[in-house]
């Protein structure tokens, strides 16, 4: 499938280099690039953008008749079978248009897709990794929050954005697009998002009559759907729901960010056998092995913690040991396991030895090698 890949540039002159370069890096080549300048008034990109168009004619340029009329429309000039938003600051993986394009096909009911994004502030330092965290998919009947790597079937010519001023078009894009089909989210991430100060929804000074004008804004978007809050017409596809707590283990994997095909152990003690399927259909780009005692060399070995997987953390190691040694290991601590840190922590160092750690939202991670 073709994509259309849509960028408002606003006051970010310094990152379309940048930007193009991880579109150049995609691993899926069909595809155009549709850029655009929101009237900068400082750091404006347009010559620089226009430069590119000159040299690569899959770059083009859309000169928009009004302010953010490709921010609130983004299919604004796209030819492409799917429309896809990289936003100027952000990091899109290499992978991410392939694994769309395999799931676009995969799901022909799905009119719009998005991933978990790994969020990281301006020194990056990881956040959180959103998408999943606190949202309950489960009592939910419908898609509802932020969501990144927003990608459509090129099927909506108008969104209809009635009075909207400020910078809900990612809810105001999803209503719409749910509209014309199911939304899938995909728990795993291809998408990294850089939490900054300095766009226009965080702007200093925002006052509390503006922040209320902005949530009267989301409100206003969410009137306009009515199956939102009826569980008998669900938005968004459930298909992947069994296992997304478990697809966030993989979130920090160093595979992610890999144009080749690795080899990943996932230890889980407990796990089911739709369990294991759906983890390989969702990471079917990957070779995904559940069973350490096996004579396989692995790039990667990521192991939820639980109490199981606790009490056999010394036999784990034990086994790798003697096929793995030096293979990069991540332990994810899920806060909802009900586990004490500190004896987590206590009980990998002691198999383990030293590691290195984060920590943020509902995730834990510890870091070393076998």
């Amino acid at each position: 499938m073709k994509f259309s890949i849509s960028t408002s540039f606003y006051r970010r002159s310094h990152l379309v280099e940048n930007l193009y370069q991880q579109i150049l890096d995609q691993t899926h080549t069909d595809w155009e690039w549709i850029v655009t300048d929101d009237f900068s008034d400082y750091n404006n990109a347009e010559d620089l953008l226009l430069e590119i168009c000159a040299k690569d004619p899959r770059v083009k340029y859309y000169k928009q008749s009004r302010k953010k009329e490709c921010f609130y429309n983004p299919q604004r000039g796209c030819t492409g079978d799917i429309v896809i938003q990289f936003d100027s600051d952000d990091y899109a993986y290499p992978k991410i248009l392939e694994i769309y394009n395999h799931f676009f096909l995969k799901h022909p009911e799905v009119a719009g897709i998005s991933c978990l994004s790994h969020t990281v502030d301006a020194n990056g330092t990881w956040i959180e990794i959103q998408g999943g965290g606190t949202y309950d998919f489960e009592n939910s009947p419908t898609f509802n929050y932020t969501p990144m790597g927003r990608a459509w079937r090129n099927i909506i010519n108008e969104f209809d954005n009635g009075i909207l001023k400020w910078y809900q078009n990612d809810t105001n894009i999803v209503r719409h697009v749910e509209t014309k089909g199911k939304w899938l989210y995909l728990p795993r991430v291809l998408y990294k998002y850089y939490y900054s100060q300095d766009t226009f929804s965080r702007e200093p000074g925002r006052t509390a009559e503006q922040f209320a004008d902005i949530e009267n804004e989301r409100l206003f978007i969410e009137s306009k759907f009515p199956y939102l809050n009826n569980p008998d017409k669900v938005s968004c596809s459930l298909y992947y729901l069994p296992i997304t707590k478990q697809a966030r283990d993989f979130a920090l994997g160093e595979f992610n960010i890999n144009k080749g095909r690795k080899k990943i152990l996932y230890i889980k003690q407990d796990i089911k056998p739709y369990e294991r399927q759906l983890l390989k259909e969702l990471f079917f780009d990957y070779d995904l092995y559940f069973d350490y005692n096996t004579q396989e060399i692995f790039d990667e070995v990521i192991v939820h913690i639980n109490e199981e997987t606790l009490n056999e953390l010394d036999n784990i190691k034990l086994i790798l040991d003697q096929t793995n040694k030096g293979t990069f290991i991540k332990f994810k601590l899920d806060q909802r396991e009900n586990l004490n840190y500190d004896e987590v922590h206590l009980k990998i160092n002691n198999s383990f030895g030293g590691y290195g750690w984060l920590v943020g939202g509902y995730e834990v991670y510890f870091i070393t090698a076998i």
